[in-house]
């Protein structure tokens, strides 16, 4: 049975406001002497008395919890394998998480009645959302929020600005890896989508291809855009390299896409990048361990995470954060997944 403050008054022949006094530094009106001061803290010691930190979170009104939600219709994150995305991202939430003293709860599903009730029921005090897709009843349910609240990837836009966001470049990463693929002299760029689900990130990243494509002088037709939905991503690749790939390039919606495709081209003969050059989005350290390794867009997703929390504490504290909506860049990382078309020389 855990030893409560009565005990601790008991032995120590004090009141169990004397020991709130000496231990927690409450009831600041109680004038305590060194001696009584000492006798508390011996009792304590001797009997193994504990501080409930629970019941004095919930007597200060808060809990030091931050729950990292992901989304009615996404799969539970995986961090040691694939594309290493998620353990990149969580990666900075908890860095940020852990510099300004806060614990860190993953949510699959919220428990309660309803993910609304879970949300607002007191056991956060604030919420960080990753998602980008926009299901109405995930937008309703974040429109209840009675908690400060910190979207991912999702711009502040979707939810009537109400709450603030973090969410990397997506039209400037695109643009520096059809940049780098127009360098190397590749004409004929293809994109290469693994969701056929309104995601807006996904949704993002092919219009700047289409945008970026025709700023470059090479228009795109929907023959350039490669859709590969869900768990027929395999046959679709299959089907487009069977019959012999009609470009020299694919930039790839993100890594785990992109290590498919050089997967699935080693089966029918064609080889990487001598034959067909890739790149991917995010550039985890995933991309060292794919054959060649994987040129990449750079997603700064530790940063995303450790920036979200950032925003979210000053959400906490009852301040507005500034920028509301912060976009930060990307990089490009180029390792051996690309090089110069085999039948287009260099172009200076």
């Amino acid at each position: 049975m855990a030893v409560t403050m009565r005990d601790v008054a008991k032995k120590a022949g004090v009141s169990p406001v004397v020991v709130s006094r000496v231990l927690h530094g409450r009831a600041s009106t109680v004038r305590v002497s060194p001696s009584t001061a000492e006798r508390v803290r011996q009792a304590a010691q001797e009997l193994g008395y504990r501080c409930n930190v629970f019941a004095r979170s919930f007597r200060d009104g808060q809990t030091l919890n931050i729950g990292i939600l992901h989304g009615i219709g996404f799969a539970r994150p995986v961090f040691s394998q694939g594309s290493r995305y998620f353990a990149a991202l969580m990666d900075g939430l908890i860095e940020g998480a852990f510099r300004h003293g806060y614990s860190v709860t993953l949510c699959p599903k919220l428990m309660g009645g309803s993910p609304a009730e879970g949300i607002n029921d007191g056991r956060f005090d604030g919420l960080v959302w990753y998602s980008t897709m926009p299901v109405e009843e995930n937008l309703r349910m974040l429109l209840a929020s009675r908690v400060p609240l910190v979207l991912i990837h999702t711009p502040s836009s979707l939810l009537q600005d109400r709450f603030p966001s973090v969410r990397c470049d997506n039209v400037g990463g695109i643009r520096l890896a059809i940049e780098h693929l127009w360098n190397l002299g590749h004409r004929r760029i293809a994109y290469v989508t693994e969701e056929s689900t309104p995601f807006m990130e996904t949704q993002e990243r092919i219009a700047a291809f289409r945008k970026w494509m025709a700023e470059f002088g090479a228009p795109v037709d929907e023959s350039d855009i490669l859709a590969c939905p869900g768990s027929r991503h395999a046959e679709t690749i299959d089907r487009y390299l069977s019959e012999g790939p009609r470009h020299t390039a694919l930039v790839c919606q993100h890594d785990g896409v992109a290590d498919a495709v050089i997967r699935r081209a080693r089966l029918f003969g064609i080889r990487v990048p001598e034959h067909l050059s890739v790149v991917g989005f995010d550039s985890t350290a995933f991309c060292d361990e794919v054959e060649p390794p994987l040129t990449s867009v750079s997603q700064p997703l530790v940063n995303i995470g450790s920036q979200a929390i950032d925003l979210l504490v000053r959400c906490i504290r009852g301040e507005t954060p500034e920028p509301f909506d912060l976009v930060l860049p990307c990089g490009l990382d180029v390792r051996g997944s690309t090089a110069t078309p085999a039948s287009h020389p260099k172009v200076d």
